[in-house]
């Protein structure tokens, strides 16, 4: 048979040969009195891309992706903890759906453990210590299962509950798309969230609002957990089987199944749709590995020829050379003897291009020049050169430079820093563990070496409180570097919380009263070192365990160090990691392509019309003069004013 000829439209034309031949004698076999019959086929469209001619032949080249935006996951949960601040008006709906889900997991009188008194699911939900939130979160796309992710909690609109300070999130089940009552469409549950919540701790304890800051809202660090994987799609842009087959045993080539994938990282599902899943090697960057197929070639012959050609297109085409750079880490390490010629290149968007690559593709000879770009780059440069030396293999060079870099001028290229040392888990950082339960740690404490002292504040992932400073030898040295200055006086949260030293070699005491339950601690030695003082801040005393604590949360021991700070009790620059969580729930909401999927019955619909909890827009910061604040909390790169020391 001949091959299939198209015309300039991309329509197909009758097939010759063999299939014409057949078609005669048919028709003669069939004899006269037969009309003839005209048989149509249907026309297959041949979709065609402006590609350029360097980046064809790869799988984004002649395919889609989806399922690759942010996915966006909710529930109604339960808070307990809340100390008087829940309760109030629960939307009828939202009642049904809690009372439901409260019978269901065996919260009824019948149901009370010895000595307690049982509640009723109405009952419950009455309790002033017990609040129901809408529980957000935007989960990254192709996350594995068991993928960690922080997780935004928020009251009901409307519900009169003032305060989740102190409170605890059961385990909650978190679907697909918006939060809506028992009635509405029901989506797949892929996740689940639990455990403290973590307030802004820039505003006092106890209080409603300021400055525009409601601690009716919160988040729990790392609190959400993937439990049903979503699959996403490479869809072909022109059926075919053997394409499609070609593409899976490329992904599965340079991506070959690991101990811990469930299944070949690429299935064929038909001739114009392919299955991929995020390995668990890439948990933690599902976007990295999402780049990498996009440019991965389908054709796996020639890989070195290939890279030279990269590179060369790299140089003839320096407006490509960020895909270029993709293309050649999609390759894998046949790419990097083609990459170092390019490592002081002239021009500097090809040099940046594949010094990113080296790096990415472990490559240490790109370790002189990151560290040259880290240390005087331009300012836009330094930081995702330091960010490139983190992720190197092990180097004493390059732990050395991060080192170095901690001590820098400006304040995000020493965050970096810091962060890079505790990705590569470098000696230099100490960290301490604080929390009665070492299993769940209220936060932790880094204690970086430099030479200008800094506090800084993670509001993403794991709780931490990092301290900058101390340069000398030896794990006492470091943990002893930042010291309260005295003489002292500090009165934060309306005089609930004092500190007073009245002379330098005057002991520190401490007065403190706990506004949910009125409880008094007064202490005439309190701890002067900084790291020491966060630990006795959030100690809770025990019998097995009964040195003196105040008990606070982490969002309490950062807004009592933050008033430390503010009222110039201790001499160093103060720093908060931005927050990035509601950006990110209102752009998974946005990006969501919700499949319904009902699974309402006659029962359900009874209760009325389904409630649907959209989520809540971010507010546009105003802008601010260095050292002031945004929303209630400082910004990331700016040291914060102080009052003046008397």
């Amino acid at each position: 048979m001949r091959p299939r000829r198209w015309n300039e439209t991309g329509t197909r034309y009758a097939m010759y040969g063999g299939l014409g031949l057949m078609a005669s004698v048919l028709a003669i076999g069939t004899g006269c009195s037969q009309p003839k019959r005209e048989v149509t086929r249907a026309a297959t469209p041949v979709v065609t891309r402006e590609i350029p001619a360097p980046l064809r032949g790869t799988i984004g080249s002649e395919c889609t992706f989806r399922g690759i935006e942010p996915v966006l996951v909710s529930g109604f949960g339960i808070v307990v903890g809340v100390n008087g601040t829940g309760g109030g008006f629960i939307d009828p709906a939202v009642r049904a759906t809690m009372e439901r889900e409260l019978a269901r997991g065996g919260i009824t009188r019948a149901n009370a453990r010895p000595g307690e008194i049982g509640k009723s699911p109405d009952e419950f939900l009455r309790d002033p210590n017990v609040a129901v939130v809408i529980v957000e979160a935007a989960i990254p796309p192709g996350a594995p299962r068991s993928a960690k992710f922080d997780v935004r909690v928020r009251a009901l609109p409307n519900s009169g509950v003032t305060s989740l300070e102190g409170g605890i999130l059961w385990t909650t089940e978190l679907r697909i798309g918006p939060a809506t009552t028992m009635t509405g469409v029901k989506t797949r549950i892929i996740a689940e969230a639990r455990g403290p919540i973590f307030i802004n701790p820039f505003v006092e304890p106890g209080a409603v609002e300021k400055d525009g800051v409601s601690r009716d809202v919160g988040r729990i660090l790392n609190g959400g957990v993937v439990t049903q994987p979503l699959k996403l799609e490479i869809a072909l842009d022109n059926e075919s089987h053997t394409r499609a087959r070609a593409i899976v045993a490329a992904i599965n080539t340079r991506f070959p199944q690991g101990p811990y994938d469930d299944d070949p990282i690429a299935l064929g599902r038909s001739a114009n749709s392919v299955a991929l899943a995020v390995p668990v090697a890439f948990r933690q960057r599902p976007a990295d590995f999402l780049g990498l197929v996009r440019h991965l070639s389908i054709d796996q012959s020639f890989q070195q020829e290939r890279a030279r050609q990269y590179v060369q297109s790299m140089k003839a085409n320096p407006e490509l050379a960020g895909d270029l750079a993709w293309c050649l880490r999609a390759i894998g390490p046949p790419a990097v003897p083609f990459l170092r010629e390019m490592y002081d290149y002239s021009q500097i968007s090809p040099r940046l291009s594949a010094l990113d690559a080296g790096a990415k593709l472990g490559d240490m000879r790109v370790l002189p020049h990151l560290i040259r770009i880290a240390e005087s780059g331009a300012a836009g440069f330094r930081v995702p050169a330091i960010q490139l030396i983190a992720e190197l293999p092990s180097s004493e060079e390059a732990n050395a430079a991060l080192r170095d870099l901690v001590n820098a001028s400006t304040l995000d290229v020493r965050v970096a820093a810091y962060e890079g040392l505790v990705k590569r888990a470098d000696v230099s950082i100490d960290r301490l563990v604080v929390g009665d339960n070492p299993r769940y740690p209220k936060f932790f404490v880094d204690l970086v070496p430099a030479n200008d002292p800094l506090i800084y504040i993670t509001q993403q992932g794991e709780p931490r409180i990092v301290l900058f400073g101390g340069s000398g030898a030896g794990f006492g040295a470091r943990r002893d570097s930042i010291r309260l200055d005295k003489p002292l006086f500090v009165s934060a949260w309306n005089d609930r919380l004092l500190l007073n030293a009245d002379a330098p070699d005057a002991p520190v005491r401490v007065f403190y009263q706990d506004v949910r339950t009125g409880r008094r601690v007064q202490e005439n030695t309190a701890p002067e070192q900084l790291a020491a003082l966060l630990q006795y801040l959030a100690h809770t005393p025990t019998p097995e365990d009964p040195s003196p604590g105040l008990s606070l949360s982490y969002s309490e021991t950062v807004g009592a160090l933050y008033e430390v700070h503010r009222q110039a009790g201790v001499t160093a620059l103060f720093a908060t990691e931005e927050d990035r969580l509601r950006a990110a729930v209102w752009e998974a909401a946005r990006a969501s392509d919700i499949e319904e999927r009902p699974e309402v019955s006659a029962a359900d619909e009874a209760t009325g019309p389904a409630k649907v909890y959209e989520p809540q827009q971010p507010n546009q910061p105003p802008a601010s003069a260095a050292g002031e604040t945004q929303g209630g909390k400082p910004t990331l790169i700016q040291p914060l004013q102080r009052k003046p020391k008397k």
